[in-house]
């Protein structure tokens, strides 16, 4: 990773904890009233939702999900004596198998979707970590990817959160979570990254996740902006 590139984390990090972390936080302690609350993290990349919540309730119980194997090797350095925190390096999907995984300049964009070279939002990025569209992948490789019906069934848990940040995948992941069995899992909150540029190819999708969170029995509970860009963050919330 250039020193740019990781000045620019560094910038994107900082802005997320004046702007978008404390609006976070006020959120979940005014619904989640318990000690351990249980969390799904899907794209844990360098633990921040992971210390986000330990934060707030240290002892929560995460799985934390996160495919890019160099950011999965840190994370099992970072937690090794948490015992509440428990790391799978598989990526999420509507299948239980194997899926190409495109590992980018600026990790937390890493994907399983095809980047739209088009995209103007991808050439300004481009631009601003000082590289051309075209090398904004630098490593690719196939990596073992579940369907989270299949991680989740025959558990007794009760999750309170499901964290999605899977950069343009998200719909995939919630197809694997409502599979053709129709059960309702219990899970109160679902909280997905949203943002309407065009970075990927499959970009326009948004009305088939609210439709089928809807059909789920999920609802807006409410939307959360970050500090940089079109970005927000929507949690639903199970009725």
């Amino acid at each position: 990773m250039s020193l740019r590139t990781k000045i620019i984390q560094k910038l994107l990090h900082l802005n997320e904890g004046i702007f978008f972390y404390p609006k976070l936080r006020r959120f979940y302690r005014g619904v989640l009233k318990k000690e351990n609350p249980q969390i799904l993290d899907i794209g844990a990349n360098k633990g921040q939702s992971i210390d986000f919540f330990l934060g707030i309730f240290p002892a929560a119980n995460i799985d934390a999900f996160e495919p890019n194997q160099k950011l999965f090797s840190m994370l099992t350095l970072k937690y090794r004596g948490f015992g509440n925190v428990k790391l799978h390096n598989l990526g999420v999907s509507n299948i239980n198998g194997k899926l190409e995984f495109n590992e980018n300049a600026l990790d937390e964009t890493s994907t399983f979707e095809t980047l739209n070279f088009d995209s103007d939002y991808l050439k300004k990025k481009a631009r601003i970590l000082g590289m051309d569209a075209k090398d904004i992948i630098v490593d690719r490789y196939e990596v073992e990817v579940v369907r989270l019906s299949d991680t989740i069934r025959g558990s007794d848990k009760a999750y309170d959160v499901l964290k999605i940040d899977v950069e343009g995948h998200e719909l995939q992941v919630l197809q694997g979570l409502f599979d053709e069995s129709q059960q309702r899992w219990p899970i109160r909150f679902i909280q997905l990254e949203s943002h309407s540029d065009d970075m990927y190819l499959n970009h326009d999708r948004h009305s088939e996740i609210e439709d089928l969170l809807r059909k789920n029995g999920y609802a807006r509970r409410t939307e959360i902006k970050h500090g940089f860009g079109n970005f927000a963050e929507i949690i639903y919330e199970q009725q």
